[in-house]
């Protein structure tokens, strides 16, 4: 359950929680409730996919799991990370790094989080599906649950005096889910007949279960959209013509010029061109297109070409952004291409 675990761990990080790029976002009181939720959502989901009623324990324990983690990291790990880095590279001028640290620490320490929570994630399928009996399970759910309970002394005061809230919130995740399933069971309904997977059979000519097709295609999707903007964001932004005033803080947008009041554009543009653009360079990659490739590309530069033409610093951002998301892209291609072997 490992691609499920990555799933729900992206569902939680970047599309429940506000600024997850952010790293005083880790202080917030509400990044954790925030994870939680979106490991509630992604559960439901997945308990609904689940064929097989054995699994059930193992993923229930594996979500607890993540929740856990997310708060050891969140009240323990982050900080000592932060910290960390703070002291040895970015406030000693003596450091070969220091420089490139203060124009990069924060994808530096962002890049450290992820590989944690990805470290953390095998180990809980490897101790907790792979090699634990359902006694070991159930244990951990136990002392897991304990745990946070303990730690999250604020979560159940605010939960006792917003009970209606909570309520409230609780009902709409579980239609939402309830929804989502319904869309993933008809396109796994659609698949079933198909039975094939295009990387694998391409590369094997071998059919695969529908399911594992699905569940693949889900996590490259995911990672192609938000988390893809957010990197792409941070690595840009030091080049943004406009300056760095603009901090991942207070947007989440493709790396395009954000237009000032009274410019032409919608808010959120940037970054839907940037998810649609991504897709669709991967479908091309899926299908062995390229040029297909360079028609998107030119369809974009099109948009942008006044800009282009007329700001020489918009242009090498542009650039810049453009490489990055279709760097994103191909390694996103790979990564599928080593899940259909996996």
């Amino acid at each position: 359950m490992i691609i499920e675990s990555l799933i729900a761990h992206l569902i939680g990080y970047f599309y429940f929680t506000k600024y997850p790029t952010f790293l005083a976002h880790s202080k917030n009181e509400e990044g954790h409730s925030q994870y939680s939720w979106g490991i509630f959502f992604t559960s439901l989901v997945v308990f609904g996919l689940i064929d097989d009623i054995g699994d059930y324990l193992p993923w229930l324990s594996i979500s607890i799991g993540l929740v856990l983690g997310h708060a050891l990291f969140k009240h323990y790990i982050m900080q000592a990370i932060d910290l960390f880095l703070s002291s040895t590279i970015q406030y000693n001028a003596s450091h070969a790094l220091q420089t490139f640290y203060r124009k990069n620490g924060q994808i530096i320490a962002f890049a450290l989080h992820q590989m944690l929570f990805v470290f953390w994630i095998l180990g809980l399928n490897q101790f907790l599906y792979d090699l634990s009996e359902p006694s070991i399970q159930l244990f951990f759910i136990i002392i897991a649950t304990g745990i946070l309970l303990l730690k999250s002394q604020v979560s159940v005061q605010w939960i006792q005096s917003h009970k209606k809230t909570v309520g409230q919130t609780l009902a709409s995740y579980v239609v939402l889910s309830a929804i989502v399933l319904f869309i993933s069971q008809l396109i796994l309904s659609v698949l079933s007949p198909l039975q094939l997977n295009p990387v694998q059979f391409l590369m094997t000519g071998e059919l695969t279960d529908p399911y594992n097709l699905f569940i693949r295609f889900v996590l490259i999707l995911l990672l192609l959209m938000r988390p893809a903007n957010l990197l792409i964001r941070t690595l840009s932004i030091q080049y943004d013509p406009k300056g760095t005033r603009k901090t991942l803080v207070e947007e989440n947008t493709e790396p395009d010029r954000t237009p000032e009041k009274g410019e032409s554009g919608f808010k959120g543009a940037g970054a839907m061109i940037g998810n649609l653009e991504r897709i669709l360079i991967f479908l091309s990659f899926l299908n062995g297109s390229l040029l297909s490739i360079v028609a998107i590309l030119s369809i974009k530069a099109f948009a942008r070409y006044k800009l282009i033409a007329d700001d020489p610093y918009f242009s090498e951002y542009f650039v810049i952004g453009t490489m990055l998301s279709v760097l994103i892209t191909f390694l996103s291609y790979l990564i599928l291409i080593g899940l259909s072997v996996y």
